[in-house]
């Protein structure tokens, strides 16, 4: 006689079995957390798009300590949330959000070990790379990369823009003298 084929394909011994239980709980939270930071970015990108009204600053800042958390936790790759970040940022300054914002980030509470002669070395190379960055941003080869060439190049000459309208706007003290 044949034997009967074996419907069960799932865990068998004990330990298996606390596995399975473990992770449709762990799950259920993760999902929780990835799914309300999902929320908080959708809500901060249609303030920045201009498809709903609020407060970006606080839309933005919310967002990104959403991300930040669940990166922390181990829900979402440190890589992915970062990326995430970026991209809504970049709506962010792109839209002027941001501008007017006097919301301050606390810093690490992380104790810094590096001595200044180190500090300085890393602030030196950060400089190096930003300046080899700026030289490769003018030379984009993928199109998301141009997209975001043209998004930073039009922030900034609107920043200028109002800059000098305000430079234009304000009245000159007279000279005392």
């Amino acid at each position: 006689m044949a034997r009967k084929a074996r419907t069960w394909k799932g865990a068998r011994t004990p330990q298996a079995l606390k596995r399975v239980r473990q992770s449709l709980r762990r799950h259920a939270i993760n999902q929780r957390t990835r799914s309300e930071a999902k929320t908080l970015v959708l809500a901060a990108n249609n303030i920045a798009l201009g498809r709903a009204e609020g407060d970006g600053a606080a839309a933005v800042a919310a967002a990104i300590s959403a991300l930040d958390k669940a990166a922390e936790k181990g829900i979402l790759h440190p890589r992915n949330a970062a990326r995430r970040k970026s991209r809504l940022m970049a709506k962010a300054n792109a839209a002027h959000l941001l501008e007017g914002a006097t919301t301050e980030v606390a810093a690490p509470k992380r104790k810094s070990t590096a001595t200044k002669t180190a500090q300085r070395k890393k602030v030196a190379a950060s400089k190096a790379s930003k300046a080899a960055a700026g030289k490769a941003a003018d030379r984009p080869r993928t199109a998301a990369g141009k997209a975001k060439v043209a998004v930073v190049r039009a922030s900034r000459e609107t920043a200028a823009a109002r800059k000098r309208a305000k430079a234009d706007t304000t009245p000159e003290a007279p000279a005392e003298g």
